[in-house]
């Protein structure tokens, strides 16, 4: 009991005591205790050192981002060309609009130093024998690109065939095939590029994940008893004015490994956690802050272990909310995940409903996202130990 206790007792001194705050207090359960916790990012760091008992690295990020390294992939839809889509797409905004300008710039100045070269070799910057400043002379009938004197004019005949301005002051003639030539490779290469930097653009500024940042998640889960079991507890929250239709929610316990009766090992096994409100039975609604929750029952892979145990154990629970913004009917998704060292035992979480506004509407205060409470567990079926905070 002592062992197994410890890292809750090595916790409580360090975190700050508050005013119970709640829209309704008559949970038998709160009036019992008089301090919420709420866990500061300073105190995140020495609680996750002092509850840290082994080395499994975590695969996803409690932003959602994924910790896995597929490393060299071939095959479709892996190309340099896809590849490259998504990395803008992705890549922060600085950096997509860094090569939104370079590339324009870039090819204005490549096909611009071809059509240089092109006058150049055939001879349209030689001057007349008057010697008059300007005048360019052809040593054929006519010039590649009429009036073109220096590179800053052809520069701009560049950009405007590639834009597609069209001034009319230069042109290419047809006396040279090889000015008419690039002319068409800057066309339709001009296009191709624009194309692909609008549909970045434009892919960067519907996309749901920024919807997705708006879903919140607690830092830590909780583990007590509710209506008469044992409840590993979480909770989420949409910060967003916006609703997200058919909210789902799912939760998946990967351990590091899990040997099989067979004595085959299983490296990075998944096996569901049931939720409640479950995300498979019916849609998740979202218009307040909600406290999922999974019941500690034989079926669940969590039964039988006690806070040692789990504490000792190498696995991570991956969280998942999917559904449909209804501003822009496309699809997103938020997740995050816990170690077993952001697993508090014996603590439930506050209320983030306040009492009624003047408009006589409830208010949420999302700065009690992560407010919990201690309270006694005792769990003799489950083979966890007993634990009374007072």
């Amino acid at each position: 009991m002592e062992s197994s206790t410890a890292g809750i007792e090595s916790l409580e001194p360090m975190l700050p005591s508050s005013g119970k705050q709640g829209w309704n207090n008559s949970n038998p359960e709160q009036t019992t205790t008089s301090r919420s916790i709420v866990i500061t990012p300073r105190q995140d760091q020495q609680t996750s050192l002092i509850r840290k008992r082994n080395n499994f690295r975590r695969l996803v990020t409690k932003s959602g981002e994924s910790n896995i390294s597929n490393g060299q992939i071939t095959g479709p839809g892996t190309g340099t060309f896809v590849g490259l889509f998504t990395w803008l797409v992705d890549a922060k905004w600085r950096w997509t609009g860094f090569i939104f300008f370079a590339s324009f710039y870039l090819t204005w100045t490549m096909f611009a130093v071809l059509f240089w070269l092109i006058c150049y070799f055939h001879g349209d910057f030689e001057t007349k024998e008057s010697g008059l400043d300007g005048d360019v002379l052809s040593n054929s009938s006519q010039p590649c690109v009429e009036n073109i004197r220096d590179f800053t004019s052809i520069f701009l005949f560049s950009l405007e065939i590639q834009t597609t301005i069209g001034f009319g002051f230069s042109r290419v003639t047809e006396d040279c095939a090889a000015a008419i030539v690039t002319l068409t490779v800057q066309a339709i290469l001009g296009t191709i590029i624009e194309a692909f930097l609008v549909g970045v653009v434009f892919t960067k500024l519907v996309r749901t994940k920024w919807r997705a940042q708006a879903i919140a998640f607690s830092q830590y889960s909780v583990i007590c008893h509710q209506d008469g079991l044992l409840c590993l507890m979480f909770r989420i929250a949409d910060r967003h004015t916006s609703r997200i239709i058919g909210a789902r929610i799912r939760a998946t316990l990967v351990s590091q490994t899990r040997t099989t009766r067979e004595g085959h090992v299983v490296t990075l096994d998944q096996q569901p956690l049931r939720l409640h409100p479950s995300g498979e039975d019916s849609d998740l609604l979202l218009l307040w802050p909600t406290t999922i929750v999974h019941s500690i029952t034989v079926e669940s892979p969590l039964y039988g272990m006690s806070e040692a145990d789990m504490m000792q154990a190498a696995f991570e629970i991956i969280v998942t909310l999917e559904g449909t913004t209804s501003s822009t009917d496309m699809s997103t998704q938020a997740m995050t995940s816990y170690l077993p060292c952001e697993i508090l035992w014996g603590y439930r979480f506050d209320d983030m409903i306040g009492a009624k506004s003047d408009n006589g509407r409830p208010t949420v205060d999302h700065s009690l996202m992560d407010s919990i409470y201690p309270v006694g567990i005792t769990a003799e079926d489950n083979g966890s130990v007993e634990f009374n905070p007072d």
